[in-house]
């Protein structure tokens, strides 16, 4: 029953106990570490897949070189899957607006689709993660390609809009997988100085792929092009996700081959198990694999190692939490298609069970959760909980105006396809130019707080350029409002993604990810059913009260409200243009003052931010290095205040 992997891959529980008794805001002898007295890792429970992964590093370094080769391959097959992933989302805001108002649905459709996208990647986010510790890595890898090839299938065939976007619901969670991996990926191989860069430099295709994706929009814009603008990825991703599949599993397979597997222990665990081993007189390592840490095959059943996985996963809990979410975002969106509106008797029990549902999640993950989706280990992580605030706010404002900018643009202007696809990406060109400036300066600075500050700051100004009862037309106007707002969320969101990964032990850094993401996901879903409650509420009267009676009679408002192209198709000084014109911004000027309102809450929260060390350490809770190594001689977390910053103390909490 013995087992190897290298002394650094983990510590065990037991090291990690050693520190649980400090106190998070005093500093100690050990630079930078942050000793939570809400850490005990006692709770811990250190997964197989976790285990399988170290298995994985070990035996690619054992041996001959094949395994190094297979990593090389492993981390070239990543990137390109990235790339096809980035091409993917530089093409798909474009062919949404598209698809739906293929449907006669705009509106509607856009709303429909992104909340219950939004909603299902946030719920699924979590259950993702618990995939790739409770089974493994590449396990995660599978899922998400298959999900990829079913949603992208059903988009491609899709007779109704119910269909596409059940579609878009699979090709959503096969995102999520895949985004989430890489993540979790650079996690655990890069140390703080170096994350906000890696994670920079993972984004960055989405630099260049706008500038090719939109030929492809321009060319497949008309008829029912967008279907195979998006059916062409259930043949793109399994071609690219197969290779780093079969290297991933080929290094398992060899590990197992080795006897470098680890399987899910606590570190009580590992411990009791490598005394009664021990006494039977059994090796508990592998020649030439010394300190090696010991991690027991659980011996039971099928039914019992299912009932187990369950747990592991949490799967009760996220089944709550995903359809209280759901049933009660859903109906802002369907409001305008439903019988009487808001009373309608099916809108009304779905915001009933919504809430009903979330507070079941709340008391199930309290009381009888064995594996919590939202431990309260990290609910009680001050810096944790500062940034799910900032970012949910972030997102919640962010989707209060982006849901349906790109339609106002598509209306209000006279740009191209082509034109118009490269303004919907300068939102995310400038989010991973930002990416990789604010991991540069991380990196030269060691610090995160005040760039993530200035960076909300900065898309504050962004979204105030676009706040004007009168509507904003010019091309500079708009392109500046989404180049500040995106380099400021980027800023603000690597300060994020690196200050909670810190505030973490190794063990915790795929949950600190995944729930940092879900309630990311679910602001997004807020902002959106928002925006889409009053753009339904206030649209079809706008358009009625902006467009002249001898331009479009009662039913032609309602096809124009469905469908943008209808607008486009007519000419730019029409007055039936103009009128739709005048509608739209009335429409939108509420959302998006109520975004730049909202930002100002997350400017705020970013200022009780933890201002942690960035250095070689793989995080700032045990101040190990990612070979599981103490950190020497590294500066304090803490910046010591003299003069003014007396007066912001609160500055280097």
């Amino acid at each position: 029953m013995a087992s190897t992997a290298y002394p650094q891959a983990v510590s065990s529980g037991a090291d990690l106990e050693a520190h649980s008794d400090h106190d998070e805001k005093a500093p100690s002898s050990t630079a930078g570490s942050i000793h939570s007295p809400d850490y005990n890792t006692r709770d811990v429970h250190k997964t197989n897949g976790v285990a399988q992964m170290e298995a994985i590093s070990a035996a690619a370094h054992a041996g001959d070189d094949s395994g190094r080769w297979m990593l090389y391959g492993i981390a070239l097959s990543m990137f390109i899957m990235y790339w096809a992933y980035c091409q993917a989302g530089s093409t798909s805001y474009s062919f949404a607006a598209l698809a739906s108002s293929s449907f006669a649905s705009h509106s509607t459709g856009i709303s429909a689709t992104n909340i219950a996208t939004g909603i299902i990647s946030s719920v699924c986010t979590p259950f993702l993660a618990k995939i790739a510790d409770v089974f493994s890595r590449p396990w995660l890898l599978v899922v998400s390609m298959l999900s990829y090839v079913v949603g992208f299938v059903i988009i491609l065939e899709s007779p109704t809009l119910a269909a596409y976007v059940v579609g878009q619901v699979f090709a959503s969670i096969g995102g999520a997988g895949l985004s989430l991996l890489s993540t979790i990926l650079a996690a655990d191989s890069c140390p703080l100085q170096w994350r906000g860069l890696a994670q920079g430099i993972l984004s960055s295709p989405y630099i260049v792929t706008p500038w090719y994706t939109s030929y492809i929009v321009s060319n497949l814009s008309t008829g029912d092009g967008w279907r195979w603008g998006l059916g062409m990825y259930a043949i793109i991703f399994p071609v690219v996700m197969l290779p780093a599949i079969v290297f991933l599993f080929w290094l398992q397979r060899k590990a197992h081959k080795m006897g470098i597997v680890m399987v899910a222990s606590s570190g009580d665990a590992i411990k009791d198990a490598k005394l009664a081993a021990e006494k039977n007189g059994e090796r508990v390592c592998q020649p030439g694999f010394d300190n090696t840490m010991l991690a027991v095959k659980p011996q039971m059943g099928l039914g019992p190692r299912i009932w187990l996985a369950l747990a592991e996963l949490d799967a009760f809990g996220l089944l709550l939490l995903g359809a209280g979410w759901s049933l009660f975002l859903l109906p802002f969106s369907l409001s305008s298609s439903a019988k009487g509106g808001y009373d309608n008797p099916s809108l009304i029990a779905m915001f009933v069970l919504g809430p009903l549902f979330l507070v079941a999640y709340t008391v199930y993950e309290w009381k009888w959760a064995r594996f919590p989706s939202s431990p309260i280990r990290l609910v009680k992580n001050r810096t944790f909980a500062t940034a799910v605030i900032i970012d949910f706010i972030y997102m919640v404002a962010g989707y209060l105006q982006l849901n349906y900018l790109s339609s106002y643009v598509y209306v209000v202007t006279d740009y191209s396809a082509k034109e118009w696809n490269y303004f919907n990406n300068t939102l995310t060109v400038a989010l991973c130019f930002g990416g990789v400036i604010a991991g540069v300066i991380q990196r030269i600075t060691h610090r995160y707080k005040f760039l993530q500050f200035f960076g909300l700051a900065l898309k504050i100004v962004g979204y105030g350029l676009l706040v004007d009862p009168n509507g904003v037309h010019d091309t500079a106007r708009l392109v500046m409002s989404q180049v500040f707002t995106g380099i400021g969320g980027s800023f603000s969101v690597v300060g994020s993604q690196v200050g909670s990964q810190a505030s973490v032990p190794h063990q915790d850094v795929a949950l600190a990810i995944a729930v940092l993401g879900l309630w990311s996901s679910v602001g997004a879903g807020i902002g959106e059913a928002v925006a889409a409650a009053v753009w339904n509420a206030r649209m079809p009267g706008n358009l009625r009260s902006h467009i002249p009676l001898s331009a479009a009679n009662d039913t032609e408002i309602a096809l124009l409200f469905g469908d943008i192209t209808a607008i486009k198709a007519y000419d730019y000084d029409s007055p039936l243009r103009q009128g739709a014109i005048k509608a739209y911004e009335s429409t939108v000027y509420p959302l998006w003052a109520a975004a730049l309102g909202l930002s100002f809450i997350a400017l705020i929260a970013a200022c009780f931010q933890s201002n942690f060390y960035l250095g070689e350490a793989q995080n700032a809770w045990d101040n190990k290095d990612t070979a599981g190594n103490v950190v020497q001689n590294e500066p304090d977390r803490f910046v010591s205040a003299t003069g003014w910053r007396r007066v912001l103390r609160f500055w280097d909490l």
